[in-house]
């Protein structure tokens, strides 16, 4: 299995080779392209939801004709493979180390919940 590191790497690399500035100059081009990713992860994560409201209803409601989970398990694993692409581009819009941040991140959960434990 591939280091999230060399996924990021690869996505920015396609970024760029797609024509998307790595190297933007001032805060306000940041925060713009920050506000297109930021769209762009709401609308993937919309996405998932709607797909999941579809399979839910198929499981509560009689005679609603939706997806089943099984159906609808690959086309949810793209959409959140979609919004990984624009947390990704986020990260590096803030000149973030994706994988550091997370493992910092879970390491501050542990402590956090370590109350939780069994």
């Amino acid at each position: 299995m591939m280091e999230l590191s060399k996924i990021v790497d690869l996505q920015i690399g396609a970024d760029v080779k797609r024509g998307f500035s790595e190297d933007l100059q001032t805060d306000a081009e940041r925060v713009a392209q920050l506000t297109k990713d930021t769209l762009g992860l709401v609308g993937e994560v919309g996405e998932f939801a709607n797909l999941l409201k579809k399979v839910e209803l198929t499981l509560r409601v009689d005679g609603y004709e939706g997806p089943s989970l099984e159906a609808a398990s690959a086309e949810l694993r793209e959409e959140l493979a979609d919004a990984m692409i624009y947390i990704i581009r986020l990260s590096s819009g803030l000149s973030g180390d994706l994988e550091g941040d997370i493992l910092r991140k879970m390491a501050n959960n542990d402590e956090r919940y370590r109350h939780l434990e069994k």
